[in-house]
């Protein structure tokens, strides 16, 4: 009786080890598998396939109008065993959108050898047209990268951007903008954007900083037109924008 419980003991170590050996190969063959991560709230990296977008409005940011070019950081993960050598990354552009998307790219990423997590720098211009929805998706160059894929579901990093300004997206409180800046249009915004930075409307005309912005704004305004250089400021019947004289 002892011994066949020997033996059975015996048999069920081995059923486990030859089981722990073939995970153990499982888990070597599927290494070097790529794959994008994003970023939280916090800032921080975060393996969350939902994250994995990235909407941006050049309509509507700190440096308003002057912003050309746009910089994006995007994470890539590498699974598997370290190899001990770092190693060339190559990514691709799919356009998503009708309207092209001016993604550029480095060539110069490298996954690190360890700990095989990186963050790489994407540039996105400035879209061409105004209200225009723009959309691509960054995928690894495979052919040219000596990895693997990873899970399907992180191999598409979405690019979704636009130039867009609107009394919805920027906010405004119509009752103090009459007041203060006068009639609306969308050039006068975008000026009041790139002079003061303002991102929200609202918020702005409720800072400490919206007295001294306010006359910085009238006086960069003035400069502005005293310029022949500079092209007119129109708004929507083609007539030079203007500031209501309250002080």
């Amino acid at each position: 009786m002892r011994k066949i419980l020997t033996i059975g003991l015996i048999t069920i170590i081995g059923i486990v080890c030859f089981s722990c050996e073939k995970a153990e190969m499982v888990k070597y063959e599927s290494g070097d598998r790529l794959n994008f991560i994003g970023y939280d709230d916090w800032g921080l990296l975060k393996d969350d396939k939902n994250l994995l977008v990235w909407s941006g409005n050049f309509g509507i940011n700190p440096q308003g109008d002057s912003l050309k070019l746009d910089t994006l950081k995007v994470g890539v993960r590498v699974s598997g065993e370290a190899v001990g050598i770092a190693r060339k990354l190559f990514l691709k552009v799919k356009n998503i959108s009708e309207e092209k998307a001016g993604i550029l790219l480095r060539d110069d990423y490298v996954m690190p050898a360890d700990p095989g997590l990186t963050e790489i720098e994407v540039y996105v211009k400035r879209p061409a047209r105004r209200n225009t929805d723009y959309e691509a998706g960054l995928e690894f160059d495979y052919e040219k990268s000596g990895f693997e894929r990873g899970t399907l579901e992180r191999q598409t990093y979405v690019l979704k951007f636009k130039d867009v300004v609107s009394k919805e997206l920027w906010e405004v409180n119509e009752t103090y903008f009459n007041f203060y800046f006068g009639d609306w249009s969308e050039t006068k915004a975008r000026f009041m954007i790139t002079v003061t930075g303002a991102v929200s409307f609202s918020k702005w005309v409720a800072s400490a900083r919206f007295e001294q912005d306010y006359f910085h704004l009238l006086d960069e305004f003035e400069r502005y037109k005293a310029d022949p250089s500079n092209p007119p400021l129109l708004d929507d019947n083609g007539q030079w924008i203007a500031f209501p004289e309250l002080f």
